[in-house]
């Protein structure tokens, strides 16, 4: 996930969204900024946005908020369309956040076809190797043309031998116990 931002600041510095909540008794009156981060992984079709809140007061990020586009279909029903991310750092605002988030994108139709266009921005520059800004998303040390996964599945590493146990003799030949050789 990357800031979208990062491709598009004149875009995200006229349509970012900030919120100074006065109906919400658990938040304070701060303001609190709405940084949108999209997936970089070709081909990827998530349809979802991560939301960095930022609380410009504090000047730190205070709640992580994942929303998807379209309600989660069986077997991730129970996962919700929109949730505090558990991945990533949160607050004591947190729940409050998401709660004014959820508010926010339920009555605001403009702002939900906002997020769902900067998606298809983001996406259009990810998916296209020949796009001028596709390294900024995609660096040549994961990127290539038979578009692999950024983080692929790594194999675990499995033993020749078998365990050394730390009362067994050490395997260098010194006669001694391992945990009294070259354990230590």
């Amino acid at each position: 996930m990357r800031p979208f931002n990062l491709l598009f600041p004149e875009v995200a510095k006229n349509e970012c969204r900030i919120v100074t909540p006065i109906s919400y008794d658990d938040l304070p009156r701060h303001t609190f900024l709405f940084m949108e981060l999209y997936c970089v992984e070709p081909r990827c079709d998530c349809r979802r946005v991560i939301i960095n809140i930022m609380d410009t007061e504090l000047r730190k990020q205070v709640a992580t908020i994942n929303h998807g586009f379209e309600p989660p279909k069986p077997p991730f029903e129970d996962e919700g369309q929109t949730f505090l991310d558990p991945l990533n750092p949160q607050s004591s605002m947190s729940r409050a956040l998401l709660e004014l988030f959820t508010d926010i994108i339920a009555d605001d139709e403009g702002y939900r076809q906002r997020l769902e266009r900067h998606y298809k921005m983001w996406k259009s520059v990810v998916d296209d190797p020949s796009h001028p800004d596709h390294s900024k998303v995609r660096t040549e040390q994961h990127d290539d043309p038979s578009f692999k996964p950024a983080f692929p599945r790594q194999e675990p590493i499995r033993r020749d031998s078998p365990k050394v146990g730390s009362n067994d003799l050490c395997p260098c030949g010194s006669g001694k116990k391992f945990k009294k050789c070259c354990r230590q």
